[in-house]
């Protein structure tokens, strides 16, 4: 089927979303305020648990077709990009603990009309992955809806099992704990939320590119492995090997069957596959260095509104993410004493 072409109307203002964006924001803070109080230290409100932190490139594919040759990916280019990869929630989980993994990518020297609110000639672009093909909290209301939840049973973890567990959907709600549990670099990452595609819309995929890292799956992680397993097992590969990403685009073909203002429905990939556009690659490195972490962990925001217009993001949470990153990244920055880093430049992360 051809892909939908994007227009204005795509997206639809949920009922009282505005009011869901504000009760979500806050019972976050409060929540971070507490995280930070436990360890003395401000951490990101979501995934704060770093694994790794990596700089490399990515190349734009020669002889796209015209549907994938779109923004970010309209010509053949290669341009220098930082990760970072994480666990999902704000707190510093044990790696032991089934959960999603994040995968953060800055991409550097970007043309086009920049979303950036005061900077016209800004030429970053952000892009947020996780391991998870769709993002369970699929509305800014249950989004707000899991935020209290999790505020109200900060002292007592099992209590937010024991509430999730009573709603209708909680099989939705917990599949981030039902995820296996393996290398960091041999799982698929996806945007989860709903993405402007230039002409179209879409979703956006990171796949293992070689054989050696998707044999990576194989690595499971158990109940004798160190706390932080995924950091060792991140920097053992990343010290003497290449890792290398393919990129891929789902757009979207079927208005029914993939919604944009609810990111918890998964696109069929019957309908529509991801087609590969670009080629990411890091070459080896020491990806946890002291520098490297405290940068990563402590100054540097990655946001999914940071980027190109043509890529904008849509759905509700995706519109309450623009609000939310841009407070819970200055209580951040407040609880620590430490601006946050507007990277301009790869060569800006530490050795």
């Amino acid at each position: 089927m051809p892909p939908i072409p994007y227009t204005d109307d795509v997206e639809r203002i949920q009922p009282d979303e505005s009011e869901h964006v504000r009760r979500c924001i806050d019972a976050m803070l409060r929540t971070n305020a507490m995280t930070a109080d436990l360890h003395r230290h401000g951490v990101s409100a979501t995934h704060a648990k770093s694994h790794g932190v990596l700089r490399g490139t990515l190349t734009v594919h020669d002889d796209l077709a015209p549907e994938l040759a779109q923004g970010l990916f309209v010509r053949p280019a290669t341009y220098d990009v930082v990760a970072r990869i994480a666990t999902e929630t704000g707190q510093l989980d044990d790696d032991r603990t089934p959960n999603a993994r994040g995968f953060a990518l800055k991409v550097f020297g970007v043309d086009g009309e920049t979303m950036h609110p005061t900077d016209p000639d800004h030429r970053v672009h952000d892009l947020l992955f996780n391991t998870l093909p769709i993002l369970p909290l699929g509305t800014a209301r249950t989004f707000m809806e899991l935020a209290e939840i999790r505020e109200r049973n900060f002292s007592r973890p099992e209590g937010i099992d024991e509430e999730v567990a009573r709603r209708p959907d909680a099989e939705t709600l917990t599949a981030f704990g039902r995820l296996a549990n393996i290398h960091p670099l041999g799982h698929a990452y996806y945007t989860q939320g709903v993405f402007r595609y230039g002409d179209y819309v879409a979703k956006i995929g990171l796949h293992p590119g070689t054989d050696g890292q998707r044999a990576l799956a194989r690595r499971e992680v158990t109940d004798d492995d160190p706390r932080s397993v995924l950091r060792d097992l991140l920097v053992d590969w990343t010290s003497t090997r290449e890792t290398v990403f393919e990129l891929g685009v789902q757009l979207r073909t079927d208005a029914d069957a993939m919604p944009v203002e609810d990111a918890s429905v998964d696109w069929p990939q019957e309908l529509s596959p991801y087609r590969a556009v670009a080629t990411v690659r890091f070459p080896p490195q020491d990806a946890y260095s002291a520098a490297r972490r405290v940068f990563a962990d402590d100054r540097l925001a990655f946001r999914p509104w940071n980027g190109l217009a043509a890529h904008r993001p849509l759905g509700s949470v995706n519109r309450l993410r623009k609000q939310a990153y841009e407070e819970l990244g200055a209580q951040r920055g407040a609880l620590n004493a430490t601006a946050l880093t507007e990277m301009r430049s790869a060569a800006e992360l530490p050795a």
